[in-house]
């Protein structure tokens, strides 16, 4: 009985820093500073990494490419997190369901997290090594500047895209 009732306690705390990391999960495999949404359509952004008209085409391409794959791999995640739930919420614990259903989360993730990294090294190929390194700090100059424009006021914050 012991081992039951420590079996689903692990679960559950093993479930809720799976949901926990959700929107950390990202700043492991190296895109944590790089920005979401379509940033090369920022003015400043597009003028001082060069992209043009039809770089900018490429990215959307990419970044719509990549954003239906992402959500298609969230929504499969969460159907993976929910048929967990149920697993561990059964009267009669089935430990290796448990563990089979655990595995599929773990892949789904990541998937979820190679989608990502394609996106990225994508971007790389496109924007070469030299414009691709001046993102991360032109990025982070934005973030600073919208942090300091949006202090003192409640800014909702929505989930990010990629």
């Amino acid at each position: 009985m012991r081992r039951v009732v420590f079996y689903v306690l692990m679960c559950f705390l093993v479930l809720s820093g799976v949901s926990m990391a959700r929107d950390r999960d990202h700043s492991k495999d190296g895109i944590e500073d790089l920005p979401r949404g379509k940033w090369w359509r920022m003015p400043d952004v597009a003028k001082e990494l060069n992209i043009g008209s039809d770089e900018q085409a490429k990215l959307d391409d990419l970044y719509y490419k990549h954003r239906n794959q992402m959500i298609d791999l969230k929504s499969e995640l969460k159907k993976e997190q929910i048929a967990l739930e149920w697993f561990i919420e059964k009267e009669k614990l089935d430990e290796s369901a448990c563990m089979d259903q655990f595995q599929k989360v773990l892949s789904t993730r990541n998937k979820l997290s190679i989608e990502r990294y394609n996106f990225l090294i994508e971007v790389r190929k496109l924007l070469g090594y030299e414009r691709f390194l001046q993102l991360r700090p032109k990025f982070n100059q934005l973030k600073e500047e919208r942090s300091q424009r949006d202090k003192g006021r409640k800014v909702p914050r929505g989930r990010g895209d990629m």
